[in-house]
């Protein structure tokens, strides 16, 4: 994964963790307050607002918390599933990370778990990073 210097400008990450081996957690508004704060210090990114949790009720297959965070560089959303041992993650941001720095802090959370989906796309490989270059580029895309 390329540095904060890097040629994109920026990385959008979904996963779906199951078999999440304990589960105890993903209930805790309190731990799941720490946890969204510690994931994007750790990517290098600056909370504006929350975490927000909420959470939801109904049948165990839909029960669980979301947790968001908004940030400088965009947000930060998770859904847990305790009675499914899943979690849903996004990260979207205008600053590349490093995936393997996500991961670790959600082993800190809930020990081992299995990826079952995962999608990193490079955003912004084509935007350039010169203010001048970047308002000519957004002009001539607006005129067509």
């Amino acid at each position: 994964m390329p540095s904060q210097g890097s040629d994109h400008y920026g990385d959008e990450l979904t996963l779906r963790l199951s078999h999440i081996a304990d589960t105890r957690l993903l209930d805790d508004d309190a731990t799941l307050t720490r946890f969204m704060r510690d994931l994007v210090g750790r990517i290098g990114m600056t909370v504006i607002a929350g975490p927000l949790i909420a959470t939801e009720d109904g049948p165990p297959e839909k029960a669980g918390k979301s947790a968001v965070v908004i940030l400088a560089e965009s947000h930060a959303a998770i859904h847990t599933y305790p009675h499914l041992r899943e979690i849903l993650v996004n990260v979207f941001s205008c600053k590349p990370f490093r995936e393997a720095d996500v991961l670790a802090e959600f082993h800190r959370l809930v020990g081992d778990y299995e990826i079952s989906e995962r999608t990193l796309t490079r955003r912004g490989e084509e935007w350039p990073r010169d203010l001048t270059a970047a308002r000519t580029l957004w002009s001539g895309q607006r005129a067509a």
